[in-house]
């Protein structure tokens, strides 16, 4: 809903994607890393702090590669009109994916 801070839209893409997972067991997942759900996006509704989006980006691909399943994201979403500021937004997953993998 309109407005949705950091604890119940991660708890919510945690609780679904576990499940998706689970249930479909896919042989890749295609994430569309969108960050209008970014607090100060000019066009989201989402309340989703910098620390939320950087927890959400860590989560689905740790969830993915702890099942063995290979990711590929893309970025996507996210509106702005300072250009630096949606870059870092954007930059956020593959920070998380240079971090994951350096730990692998």
């Amino acid at each position: 809903p309109k407005g949705t801070a950091d604890a119940v839209y991660l708890a919510a893409v945690f609780e679904h994607l576990q499940a998706v997972l689970e249930e479909f067991r896919p042989e890749l997942v295609l994430y569309d890393a969108g960050v209008d759900v970014h607090m100060d996006d000019d066009l989201g509704n989402f309340c989703i702090s910098w620390d939320g989006l950087r927890k959400r980006e860590e989560m689905v691909l740790q969830l993915c590669v702890s099942k063995g399943i290979p990711i590929a994201f893309v970025i996507g979403g996210g509106y702005h009109r300072n250009a630096k500021h949606l870059s870092k937004r954007h930059a956020l997953v593959f920070h998380a994916a240079a971090k994951l993998y350096r730990g692998l």
